[in-house]
């Protein structure tokens, strides 16, 4: 068992559920009393960590029971429905870096770019998102001072309190944030806010008010969150926020307008001063015991006995092995082998011979990805194991150990890269030089000359570095090689693929249900 105090291992056995994502999180009594109102909830002492608790596992699982029952969400299959899984196929089956055998139309739709309204991945993205942001609202309407007063709560538990507060203000900015980036114009709701009231509707917003908007709030928790340290691992500290704020700044010239690569290089020189270390062993940071990575900043944390989910991990292993020829079992600690996702030749073809880092499985695979529904047609990403750096395998063969590594190092290194190219001051190019080659030294490979330092390169390299990790969409639109200036297998539904399609898939749709259930809302252009 990896040894963290994340916190949503604790929520086992107690529930509270909300009534939608824009509601009053308002409950009553199930059957056989495994809820309570919040009313009651509120008056024992327990109930504000693991309400906490539960705002943390929304990034990991689907329920209130792994690796599914008492689900937050409606949907056929509760994998689809958790964060990780449906976020990751907004951003990784759109782009150059992956595609998925399973003939259906929601997958069809991301791989071709050509995605709807109805599309149920991004509606199911949209809608954790938003239950996400409701259960971090009603946690700040709970503990508000008065609250807390009313009900009498001594002060060590105040304090403490306070620290959680802080903690999901960031989350909540970071959920605004992922709405932002992949959707753009969503409806704003905060603690202060009637939810719930007779006639209450969210107003939307976009991006020229969720950007400072979310800036501030996470400006405003620094300094007010654990400490980075081994016992706060999986739990937002201000690397963290450090490391949102340094997104934010990176792509805020497609955000706003307005370019913002001088903050991004402070932030980011934040994060490369705060104590994290490249990994040695690249392959080590997507195996069961990559808790015990010196790179990684925020985790989604997976354990095989209490976190298990059929989204995370568990997905980016089972759907890309093969039960005929990979034997997963004894290769890579998993017996769970679904044979759906696998690599485009865009991204298999980016590596050398000798790069570490090109984790492949290429035995009685062909390099392309045509046919489509062919498992075996494209190779099989083996990044992502459940077994530890020694060799052994996870705690449960079912369900990996192995956490989803959000933010780590290198991608602030790369970022750091990129952020002085474009004009950012206050950093060194020699630094970022030096950054790109310790990341190729450490793959096996080359380093580079100053002469080949280029924004191309660092496109090529972040694909190389962090392909399969949840970025490619973002840096693809921030690259200006998403909707135009680049083909990839199946963009547009062929297999050799089309360098420009509508801009409009820059962003994905509101769904159809809200704009039906909200007259504030308008559709985004082009759906």
């Amino acid at each position: 068992m990896k040894k963290t105090c994340y916190l949503f291992l604790l929520f086992a056995g107690w529930l509270m559920i909300g009534t939608s994502c824009l509601d009053d999180l308002n409950t009553s009594p199930l059957e056989g009393g495994l809820a309570t109102t919040p009313d009651v909830a509120w008056e024992n002492s327990e109930t504000y960590e693991k309400f906490a608790a539960k705002i943390y596992a929304c990034f990991a699982m689907s329920g209130n029971n792994g690796p599914n029952g008492l689900d937050d969400l409606s949907a056929e299959d509760q994998g689809e429905a958790t964060f990780l899984r449906s976020y990751w196929n907004l951003q990784e089956l759109t782009t150059d870096e992956a595609v998925c055998a399973w003939e259906d139309d929601g997958l069809s739709g991301l791989m071709f770019c050509n995605w709807t309204s109805a599309n149920r991945f991004t509606n199911l993205s949209y809608n954790r998102i938003l239950m996400t942001i409701a259960y971090c609202n009603e946690y700040l309407r709970q503990t508000d001072d008065s609250k807390l007063s009313e009900r009498n709560v001594e002060d060590a538990l105040k304090e403490t309190v306070q620290t959680y507060r802080a903690e999901v203000r960031a989350i909540r900015a970071m959920k605004y944030f992922f709405l932002m980036d992949l959707f753009a114009n969503v409806p704003f709701v905060t603690e202060d806010m009637p939810v719930g009231e007779p006639g209450y509707l969210p107003v939307q917003k976009g991006r020229e008010f969720f950007f400072p908007w979310i800036e501030s709030e996470l400006k405003s928790v620094e300094n007010r969150l654990p400490e980075k340290s081994a016992s706060t691992y999986g739990r937002i500290s201000n690397p963290v926020v450090w490391m949102t704020l340094a997104k934010m700044y990176l792509n805020s010239e497609i955000y706003t307008g307005e370019k913002r690569y001088t903050d991004a290089v402070t932030y980011l020189a934040k994060i490369t001063g705060a104590g994290y270390a490249l990994d040695p062993v690249y392959r080590n940071m997507f195996g069961a015991d990559n808790h015990l990575s010196p790179e990684i900043i925020f985790p989604v944390v997976f354990d095989g006995q209490k976190t298990t989910s059929y989204g995370g991990t568990t997905y980016l292993m089972a759907g890309a092995y093969d039960p005929d020829d990979m034997e997963p079992e004894s290769n890579f600690g998993l017996n769970q082998a679904w044979k759906g996702i696998r690599a485009k030749e865009t991204l298999s073809d980016l590596f050398t011979e000798k790069d570490k880092r090109a984790l492949f499985w290429t035995n009685g695979r062909t390099r392309e990805c045509s046919p489509l529904y062919d498992f075996k047609a494209g190779y099989s990403v083996v990044k992502y194991v459940n077994k530890k750096s020694d060799g052994t395998p996870g705690s449960n063969p079912a369900f990996p150990d192995t956490d989803f590594p959000f933010f780590r190092l290198a991608d602030a290194y790369l970022m750091y890269a990129e952020a002085v190219l474009r004009g950012g001051e206050g950093g060194s190019r020699d630094t970022a030089l030096w950054y790109v080659n310790e990341i190729r030294k450490r793959a096996g490979v080359p380093g580079i000359s100053d002469y080949e330092l280029s924004l191309d390169f660092l496109l090529e390299e972040r694909a190389r570095e962090l392909y399969w990790e949840g970025h490619r969409r973002t840096d693809l639109i921030r690259f200006n090689r998403f909707t135009a200036n680049y083909r990839w297998p199946w963009k547009n539904g062929v297999y050799l693929g089309t360098n420009n399609i509508s801009d409009h898939y820059k962003l994905f749709p509101i769904p159809g249900t809200e704009l039906s259930a909200n007259p504030n809302m308008e559709q985004n252009k082009g759906y």
